[in-house]
């Protein structure tokens, strides 16, 4: 626990879940990075959870060392406008110094309401906070994850988005019970100008990309059957699978599953790029990746320069060689 100053106005984050009890790794991320400003502003961080399951998730947030956990009880998780004016009602109570949002499509969507209505300086896709002489430095991923610019936060609240692997995940602390305050806010039903009619949820398939310890990519150079050994491949590793936008665009893999800087950012122990050239915007999503293995038909391709292991050749003859290697090494050990 930091020696926060209960008189100091706090940061807030805003808590996503994907579920009861599951909170997104990308606000477990958030809150680390809630903690290492609180700590450096001294001053309290306060979780701020809505929702049906809001009771059961306040009760989970709780356990992560937070100073306090406010609950916005009712609100439909479909509408972002709903949300949006709950969140600001809240703020105006909290008067937080800092709110800061994971990286995810809802934040995508609140962050600029919210920004507006307190009338908030946002910086969006945030890798990281720093501190220089007392003052708030957002750093930010530019011209396609080449450059770091960093902002100053002159607004009291500043708001940010998180980038995804921004930071380790917070961890629950042993015993932790944040105090949960119930934060009853009355929404005028006027303020909705968004009606649902349909709600499409894909099934997952395999190990979600965000946490797999095994991510297995494929790119153009794998063509569309050629993403049938990627898939195989990632089962026998027991790993996510996952694309460049190209692949995605011609309908070879879902759009969940591209990788980079528009898509999801990874960190896995291993990563395989498989027919991926290495386009910068690519490698802004997968270069925390612990071991690179970039398997690609043009020795001179891009990818190879941030791989720890290479192999030139095409993927329709090194692919289904390494699934049947790496499944032959299974029954072995087995």
């Amino acid at each position: 626990m930091r020696n926060a100053d209960k008189n100091a106005a706090p940061v807030v984050v805003v808590v996503e879940a994907e579920g009861e009890r599951q909170i997104t790794s990308a606000t477990l991320e958030c809150l680390a990075v809630a903690f290492d400003v609180g700590g450096q502003l001294g001053c309290e961080v306060i979780a701020l959870v809505w929702g049906s399951d809001a009771a059961a998730i306040a009760d989970e947030v709780g356990q992560y060392s937070t100073d306090g956990v406010c609950v916005l009880p009712g609100l439909d998780p479909q509408s972002p406008d709903v949300i949006a004016a709950a969140i600001v009602q809240a703020c105006r109570t909290l008067m937080p110094v800092a709110v800061l949002l994971g990286d995810s499509l809802l934040a995508a969507d609140l962050a600029p309401r919210l920004a507006f209505a307190l009338d908030a300086a946002l910086v969006t896709d945030c890798a990281g906070i720093r501190f220089e002489d007392g003052e708030v430095r957002l750093l930010k991923s530019v011209y396609g994850g080449n450059i770091v610019a960093e902002y100053a936060a002159d607004t009291v609240p500043f708001l940010a988005t998180m980038q995804s692997r921004c930071a380790r995940a917070a961890t629950k602390h042993e015993g932790a019970r944040a105090t949960v305050t119930p934060m009853p806010i009355a929404v005028e039903p006027s303020t909705t100008s968004i009606e649902v009619l349909e709600r499409v949820v894909e099934p997952p398939s395999g190990p979600a990309l965000a946490n797999a310890r095994v991510v297995v990519a494929g790119g153009r150079g794998v063509g569309l059957e050629g993403f049938e050994t990627v898939r195989e491949v990632a089962a026998v590793l027991h790993g996510a699978v996952g694309a460049s936008r190209p692949a995605c665009d011609a309908g070879w893999a879902p759009a969940r599953s591209q990788v980079g800087l528009t898509g999801e950012r990874v960190a896995p122990s291993l990563y395989i790029a498989a027919g991926i050239s290495g386009a910068s915007q690519h490698l802004a999503g997968m270069v925390r990746a612990q071991k690179i293995v970039a398997i690609n038909k043009d020795a001179r391709a891009n990818v190879f320069r941030v791989a720890d292991y290479g192999v030139v050749g095409p993927w329709e003859e090194v692919g289904p060689a390494f699934r049947d290697a790496v499944a032959e090494l299974h029954r072995v050990r087995r």
